[in-house]
């Protein structure tokens, strides 16, 4: 069975785009709760059109609602009311990032199918079953994964796997990236990233990811079993989706001759491309000069030559080149400059065949060409490569058709029953019942009637209901005047509308009620706070670091193995004996360290460290089997909200350190009635990834100040050169059980010990 090809849409636009050019299903979001958030998005009345449209066709398309954003407290309201938006419309799935969301979702609105959101960071088998036990049915991986490992996790997760397959990369491992909000106050985890991977780092672009393309691989991709192969791209034109799904449709249906294929690819690159990469899709041997492009950045578009002069005729400036494909006015080129970054471009005004005179509105492949530059173009050395970074002709075949919107059954299905008597005419639907008084007289064509009413209720137009059956009671045979039956279907229809929202009204007003009653504890007093501070094990404190002071003490033991951690321990008792010791496990563990995470985990509760930190819910479902009791998590298992807390609460957790991402008012709200720890002071990655950068060097300038490097256990880390401190540091709120300071990804804070 061939898996479902899933696109984005950005717009109602490029949703249309997507389904006629063979997508199976599109994602998309709302105006709010989108990690998209400057995506165009759609309100609910757009997403009723889109569902109507993709159950015309045979089989059924499918619609999912991306709420893929980490939620603040004050928000939850809000958030009820959408999600009672989306439960009267049943969208085919909502992908989601937020644990106290998924929680609102399976206790008030159960109706409502969760997908588990690439931002969760699933990346083991582990994790995904972790999240198949909290209610998702569809896990979207993280995209660094190699086949070997997806095929493993579909063989054995027995729930529906999606996985990505072309799009734009994030440096980091999505929902892990914590540099734009840091040093932006712009959240990628709040759909509002600013795209820091994407800027120079002393004078290069080390972190600037190419696009990920499995097209070439595409057989090996299908024989992993995942449900569903997705496309990235919610911020692209709908002449992108129409193009980019196209190609993969043909290309999974096998309908693509080499020749075709080339067509496609270049005709691809022309709308929106960076250089492709696999990424770790074959083996995680890749190097980062496969995966990373630290020259340039940006689009590109389909490679049609290199310059070959730059010449002065007659006060302009032209531009020599052989090119590869047909070329014509209004065209978009671009060239490689020597020094690397964003490439220059421009669109084709004057276009004309080398040593001619005469200009042309459109050349063939093969022609040698002059493009007249603009003033302001910079020196174009010879050699230079040049791309067709937008085409007329591409623009032209992806021709999008409008939706006759009228044509669809649109709305919530409506069984009518209508009653005509001399006296006037009544309509009943869902308990609404409402009149018309005036006097009706017999008909000239009783027979006629009742088609004559139904057509006439059909006319829902976008009210949100759709007639699904009428019942007419006209036993005299009265004559029904159009314009009162006309004034009798609005009637109705707002009645029933009335209803519906009132009775909607209550029961979100029911949820909210109950979602707010949780009764808050006593406030922890400043006295009785902790003071955490978290190492890595294989650090060693020098001086008066305040190691002595602390009042517990978390080492995260990487990936080591039990008489490591043993051996590395009595270090540590040696400078703090007294000091309650927290072992933590690191935030990503893949599947082929699994067991050996597995066995250090029991091997240490037997020796007696009952004291654990989980990082994210593949570690936290480990050390639970392992029948650890006493739980805390970090930050990166995020709650941004009371609800999430519980969520994690519901888990074993019993104190858990708050995102540094919290804004001070979001951060004070939870600080009850939940055991939290705040983030005082923490050596926290700007991003964690797989990929080295594309540099030799380990410390970076960049415009925040210097960045430094760090590789842990075959995770790169990025830090600013001091460590963060939350503008809260001053007056840390009451009701927090502790305060958490984290050395634990610094080496410098003192020699590894191995």
């Amino acid at each position: 069975m061939k898996p479902e090809l899933l696109s984005p849409a950005g717009n109602f636009d490029a949703a249309l785009a997507a389904f006629q050019y063979g997508a199976d299903a599109v994602y998309l979001g709302l105006p709010r709760f989108s990690a998209r958030a400057e995506a165009d998005n759609l309100t609910p009345e757009r997403v009723r059109v889109l569902l109507a449209y993709a159950k015309t066709f045979r089989p059924a398309k499918k619609v999912y609602i991306t709420l893929n954003t980490v939620i603040y407290e004050a928000e939850i309201p809000a958030l009820v009311d959408t999600l009672g938006e989306l439960a009267e419309l049943r969208p085919d799935g909502l992908i989601v990032q937020d644990l106290g969301l998924a929680r609102i979702v399976r206790q008030h609105f159960p109706e409502l199918t969760l997908h588990a959101s690439t931002q969760l960071a699933a990346h083991s088998l582990e994790g995904v079953l972790a999240l198949k036990e909290l209610g998702f049915t569809r896990v979207v991986l993280a995209r660094e994964l190699t086949l070997d490992e997806i095929r493993a996790i579909c063989d054995n997760c027995g729930i529906e796997i999606e996985i990505f397959i072309h799009g734009a990369l994030c440096y980091s491992v999505s929902g892990l990236c914590l540099f734009s909000a840091l040093t932006r106050e712009r959240s990628g985890n709040r759909g509002r990233c600013a795209y820091c991977c994407r800027e120079a780092f002393s004078g290069s672009f080390p972190f600037s990811m190419r696009d990920l393309a499995l097209a070439p691989v595409l057989d090996k991709v299908t024989a992993t079993g995942a449900a569903s192969l997705k496309i990235e791209g919610r911020m692209k034109s709908p002449l992108y989706v129409a193009c980019v799904t196209d190609y993969y449709r043909k290309k999974l249906d096998g309908a693509l001759a080499p020749r075709e294929e080339t067509t496609l690819v270049q005709d691809l690159q022309t709308i929106f491309s960076r250089p492709w990469t696999r990424l770790y899709a074959e083996g995680r041997v890749a190097q980062p000069e496969s995966i990373i492009d630290p020259i340039g950045m940006g689009h590109r578009g389909a490679r049609i030559g290199q310059v070959e002069s730059l010449r002065k005729e007659d006060g302009a400036r032209w531009l020599r080149f052989t090119t590869n494909r047909p070329l014509e006015k209004h065209d978009g080129i671009q060239i490689d400059l020597p020094q690397g970054g964003r490439p220059y471009g421009c669109a084709i005004s004057l276009l004309r065949r080398a040593h001619g005179r005469k200009t042309e509105i459109s050349v063939p492949a093969g022609t040698t060409v002059e493009i007249a530059l603009p003033r302001d173009a910079p020196f174009l050395p010879a050699g230079a490569p040049v791309f067709c970074s937008a085409s007329q002709e591409v623009k032209r075949r992806y021709e999008i058709h409008a939706l006759r919107e009228s044509a669809l059954p649109s709305g919530s299905p409506l069984h009518v029953r209508i009653a005509l008597r001399p006296d006037g005419m009544s309509a009943e639907a869902e308990g609404c019942r409402v009149s018309l008084p005036l006097e009706l007289t017999p008909a000239k064509q009783p027979e006629r009637t009742e088609e004559a009413v139904r057509k006439a209720f059909a006319r829902m137009g976008e009210s949100g209901f759709a007639l699904a059956s009428l019942a007419l009671d006209d036993a005299a045979g009265l004559y029904a005047p159009l314009s009162k039956v006309n004034d009798l279907r609005r009637q109705l229809v707002e009645a029933v509308a009335g209803q519906r929202a009132e009775a909607r009204r209550e029961r979100d007003s029911a949820i909210k009620a109950s979602l707010a009653a949780t009764p808050p504890l006593p406030p922890v007093s400043p006295a009785g706070r902790l003071t955490v501070l978290k190492y890595d094990i294989r650090q060693t404190p020098q001086g008066k670091d305040g190691t002595e002071k602390a009042d517990e003490l978390v080492l995260d033991i990487g990936q080591l193995d039990a008489d490591t951690v043993c051996r590395l321990l009595e270090y540590w008792r040696e400078g703090v004996p007294d000091t309650p010791i927290r072992l933590a496990l690191p935030v990503l563990t893949r599947d082929d360290r699994a067991r050996r995470a597995e066995q250090t985990i029991d091997l240490l509760f037997r020796r007696g460290y009952t004291r654990w930190e989980a990082a994210d819910l593949a570690g936290l479902r480990r050390l639970r089997r392992a029948s650890v009791e006493d739980l805390t998590s970090d930050w990166t298992l995020y709650a941004f909200n009371r609800h999430a807390l519980a969520a994690l609460a519901e888990l074993g957790i019993r104190r858990a350190v708050l995102s540094p991402e919290n804004p001070p008012d979001n951060l004070t709200a939870l600080a009850l009635p939940f055991q939290t720890e705040f983030p005082l002071r923490l050596d926290v990655p700007l991003f964690i990834s797989y990929t080295r950068p594309c540099t030799p060097d380990r410390t970076l300038a960049s415009r925040i100040g210097h960045v430094d490097i760090e590789e842990k256990d075959g995770v790169w880390a990025t830090l600013r050169e001091e460590p963060f401190t939350h503008s809260l540091a001053a007056s840390a709120p009451a009701g927090f059980a502790a305060i958490r300071i984290d050395r634990s990804w610094r080496r410098k804070n003192g020699a590894p010990r191995t």
